[in-house]
């Protein structure tokens, strides 16, 4: 029996964040829900596969109060249908502050969800107003009724360079939860990326999505971006969360499977709007456009080469751990000695390991060594 993991999106959202750039909407209706729970349901249903064990079920990037319980039920009977649960399955989900409730989480506990993921981002009120999210009580409230009703495995998470916060503030907002919150398990420190200009090749319409030119005098500068970094790692290191990703920090027994499953390049299904998955060889990709993902059209299966599939493994060794020294004949030594003499990279007990200083050029590196 083969074993994977599941990713299931619900692209609408009752804000959408100035900085986003996936397959997300702040429009829709209960018919434009049901439409898209009912196809995906289908989508469930028709794969073509059999006998096979789900070791984790991601619902990411969407706001859980568009579904309806019954709503919730459909896909996780869909799921059922199709796959066999494993024993100690992982089911997580992302939401806002907003949607935590005792009820929610009751009904999230009865569906066998079993990890919560909140993405706060700051806890700056100036900035969660500018970029259109939760402010910071409905954080702190979200925070109290998880405490009142208790969940074990609970992840939270942060953006470095957001407008408005300043350096040392998000090491300030960590030190405060964690002190009033010990249930926290799982700690997400990602850093926002510089969209402003619309890229020449876009991959998808989301890419028209740029930042507003106010903020570039709004954020960090850049000499304190990987200051900030290596201050937010060593300070979680020091309360006992291990990074086990460049971004994603945990106490010991509570990594993210999903998270681990992806990034060692296991095989994975995936049930949205704007899909992306890989089974053996092949990667699919669903259509960003509800006409044509109801219709099947435009998608992506790509037959990916040895070379490749390599190529995908140094990407995911890079961010988790480190360059196996048997990988390093295929790529480019002399580069990698340069980055080595430059301290960007360096030695570790025969393997490769990105330095913390440089975290921020690492698809430079990659695109370099390669």
């Amino acid at each position: 029996m083969k074993i994977y993991n599941c990713y299931i999106h619900i692209p609408f959202c009752n804000s959408k964040c100035k900085y986003c750039r996936f397959a997300s909407f702040s429009w829709f209706s209960k018919l434009k829900i049901q439409n898209y729970v009912d196809f995906l349901c289908k989508e469930i249903l028709d794969t073509k596969i059999d006998n096979v064990k789900l070791d984790t079920i991601y619902f990411g990037w969407w706001t859980p109060w568009v579904l309806s319980i019954n709503q919730f039920i459909q896909i996780f009977n869909a799921l059922k249908s199709k796959f066999i649960f494993s024993e100690n399955i992982e089911i997580s989900i992302e939401t806002t502050p907003s949607n935590i409730t005792i009820k929610n989480i009751i009904w999230w506990k009865n569906l066998w969800i079993n990890r919560i993921s909140i993405w706060l981002q700051t806890l700056n009120e100036k900035s969660l107003l500018e970029i259109w999210r939760d402010s910071k009580w409905d954080i702190i409230g979200a925070l109290d009724t998880i405490k009142k009703i208790w969940f074990s495995n609970f992840s939270i998470d942060f953006i470095i360079w957001l407008p408005y916060v300043k350096w040392g503030e998000i090491i300030q907002n960590i030190d405060y939860l964690l002190k009033n919150y010990d249930f926290i398990k799982h700690i997400s420190v990602y850093m926002l990326e510089e969209y402003y200009d619309i890229p020449e090749e876009k991959n998808s319409k989301f890419d028209n999505i740029i930042y507003p030119n106010t903020w570039k005098n709004l954020w960090l500068k850049d000499d304190f971006f990987s200051l900030e970094y290596i201050s937010i790692k060593k300070f979680l290191e020091e309360k006992w969360f291990k990074r086990y990703e460049i971004s994603n920090y945990s106490k010991p027994w509570f990594e993210c499977k999903h998270n681990i499953w992806y990034w060692t390049h296991k095989e994975t299904f995936a049930f949205w709007l704007w899909a992306h998955w890989f089974l053996g060889d092949i990667r699919f990709s669903n259509s960003e456009s509800f006409i044509d993902y109801y219709a099947k059209k435009n998608i992506i299966k790509e037959r990916l080469n040895m070379q490749d599939l390599f190529l995908e493994k140094i990407m995911f060794s890079l961010r988790t751990s480190w360059i196996e020294e048997s990988d390093l004949e295929k790529l480019d030594i002399k580069k990698i000695n340069y980055f080595i003499e430059n301290n960007l990279l360096y030695k570790k007990d025969k393997k490769i390991v990105l330095s913390d200083a440089w975290v921020i050029f690492m698809d430079y590196i990659l695109w370099e060594i390669i």
